[in-house]
């Protein structure tokens, strides 16, 4: 008996971006079932998606018998070339069965994983004075599993009907398609909005639970607490409902777990850009509460394309938090559950209390996701601004008050200084949320709230008039010179000191996701687009708005350290009953009474 660690996934005629799969030279064309290679041309997996991580698996797995299966047939040779530092061997080769009948498998052992010195293998089909038909293979292991695994899917929804429909179609296939997924994949759909319905066959390992819209926590608690009480999972994975699926990233996910030499093991899954698909945006997260802003991805902005990515053994990076668009973890991991913040920070808190430090990545393991930068407005600063300073005060012994008094502070000015007002208003009501204590946290009517939150018009990504569309993004300017701009704007007190006549004419541009502060400084307006399309926003400078803001800015940080002792002792004791199951339980009854 073997198992199945990964596949050989080849690009489909509809694939956008084939290079993530394969490597095609020569005459060849992409069919609905593999690839047709003619005489002389190859099929090379030193790709991204493609490559066998032998370096990672042999460091966080128990797999050591490997061998490669490929699947198909013609004049050619099949051979596996291992990547050592800067050195490539063919390790392994194999004549392929000759004929014109369906292809047939040729499988390649290779010597035991845990004593090989390989950083990375990836397989080589070559047609040799013949056309070959490849369509497809695997790497497989005859060692028995160490763990056996049943994944559920936690998916929390609310009107992303067109997304979650697909995602819920693709596994469900692979489920019942691939012998071995089936009957050790579930899916659980939490529907806050209670209106999405699925087309799936009745005996199908599909669940949708009606929920009030309790947000992404709401809804991910409800699935965590929901697969404690059936027992029937090992391990749950969180997913977003706005994503696209790569669906081996559950292959993946899933042998990994079966073979996993920490039994804590969790599994993130790299985010990539749905508008420019090769474009990794993070791959795990670290956090620093020091920070102005403590969210720092790892990974970002890599051309997953690049071969010198794809074939090189990367050490696994501590991570401090994985996000929640696709993270997978044993169930047992803890009993807690997710904080109650709506959205934002639920993610952050309990990687850094529970899966953060037990997670790894791997090639493969992805989805893609709308550049997050659209979603960014007043409202979610609001979120942020309050929840991250409740995930501070919950996980770090070692921040005080001046963490966040900075933060606060070194926000707000930015947000002025950028005629950022509405964001400045947002992230102090969201401290004035934190400042109110746990109890009052504690009585939130989530929903209601979101719903005035979301009525702030200012501020927001949309598509811009042609006029303005027009008007090309700023290229992002040297750091010296980005340096020089801000130390300009605060001698200048963000430019509202110099005589209106003196500032330039026309707008000033920014890159929709930043605080562009040397840039506004001479300017009245400011378009804030993004870089690819043509979404965006326009601010005006309001002086009075901008000194009756930084009064509230400096009222905020003072009493920020007149109470944050106090709080971080109120907040700290209510944890237990924040994240309780009855907690929960009584938010949820509420909700659905909504």
């Amino acid at each position: 008996m073997t198992q199945m660690l990964q596949r050989l996934t080849l690009p489909k005629p509809e694939t956008t971006e084939p290079l993530l799969y394969a490597r095609l030279v020569g005459e060849s064309r992409v069919v609905a079932d593999g690839v047709v290679l003619a005489s002389g041309a190859q099929v090379s997996f030193d790709t991204s998606f493609g490559v066998f991580a032998a370096g990672r698996w042999r460091r966080v797995s128990t797999v050591n018998q490997l061998s490669v299966e490929v699947r198909a047939s013609g004049i050619g040779v099949v051979e596996v070339v291992a990547v050592t530092g800067n050195r490539e061997e063919v390790v392994a080769h194999a004549s392929l069965p000759r004929g014109e009948g369906a292809p047939t498998s040729v499988v390649l052992p290779l010597e035991p994983l845990q004593t090989s010195k390989h950083g990375t293998y990836f397989v080589r089909v070559r047609a040799d004075g013949g056309e070959v038909c490849m369509t497809g293979g695997q790497w497989i292991t005859s060692d028995a599993p160490a763990h056996d695994v049943r994944l559920s899917l936690s998916i929390t929804t609310f009107n992303r009907q067109e997304y979650v429909r697909k995602t819920v179609h693709n596994v469900l296939q692979l489920e019942s398609e691939l012998a071995a997924l089936t009957g050790r994949l579930r899916v659980f759909v939490v529907d806050n909005a209670q209106n999405v319905t699925f087309d799936a066959a009745p005996n199908a390992p599909l669940q949708v639970v009606p929920n009030g819209n309790l947000g992404g926590a709401g809804g991910f608690a409800r699935g965590l607490m929901e697969l404690r009480k059936q027992g029937w999972a090992t391990h749950v994975l969180f997913m977003d409902d706005d994503i696209t699926l790569e669906p081996e990233a559950l292959v993946r996910t899933m042998a990994l777990f079966a073979n996993a030499r920490d039994p804590k093991l969790c599994v993130h899954g790299a985010m990539l850009s749905e508008e420019r698909p090769w474009l990794q945006f993070e791959a795990g997260s670290e956090y620093s509460f020091r920070s102005i802003y403590p969210l720092q991805a790892l990974g970002r902005e890599d051309d997953l394309r690049k071969r010198e990515l794809a074939v090189v053994d990367a050490p696994e990076i501590p991570f401090d938090y994985t996000a929640w668009w696709y993270t997978a973890f044993p169930i047992s991991i803890t009993n807690e559950n997710p904080l109650p913040v709506f959205v934002r920070g639920d993610d952050v808190a309990f990687g850094l209390m529970h899966t953060g430090k037990h997670s790894v990545t791997l090639n493969g393991v992805i989805v893609w996701h709308a550049d997050f930068g659209l979603k960014n407005n007043p409202s979610s600063l609001f979120y942020e601004s309050r929840n991250l300073a409740l995930v501070d005060t919950l996980v770090f012994d070692k921040h005080h008050w001046w963490n966040l008094a900075y933060r606060f502070a070194s926000f707000g000015f930015r947000n002025l200084f950028s005629m950022r007002y509405s964001s400045t208003e947002y992230m102090l009501k969201g401290l004035d949320a934190f400042l109110a204590g746990p109890s009052e946290w504690m009585k939130i009517d989530h929903a209601a709230l979101h719903d005035e939150l979301r009525k702030c018009a200012e501020e927001k990504p949309a598509p811009l008039t042609a006029e303005l569309a027009a008007i090309e993004p700023r290229k992002r300017r040297p750091k010296a010179l980005r340096a020089f701009g801000f130390l300009f704007a605060i001698v200048s007190v963000g430019g509202y000191i110099i005589p209106r006549p003196l500032r330039l004419r026309g707008y000033g541009v920014g890159p929709i996701d930043a605080r562009a502060v040397g840039v506004a400084t001479l300017r009245n307006r400011m378009l804030y687009r993004h870089d690819r399309i043509a979404d965006g926003y326009v601010v005006e400078r309001d002086t009075k708005r901008f000194f009756s803001l930084l009064g509230q800015v400096a009222k905020s940080i003072t009493a920020i350290a007149f109470s944050y002792g106090r709080l971080k002792r109120e907040y700290r004791a209510m944890y237990p009953e924040m994240v309780s199951t009855a907690a929960w339980e009584a938010r949820f009854t509420a909700g659905m009474k909504r």
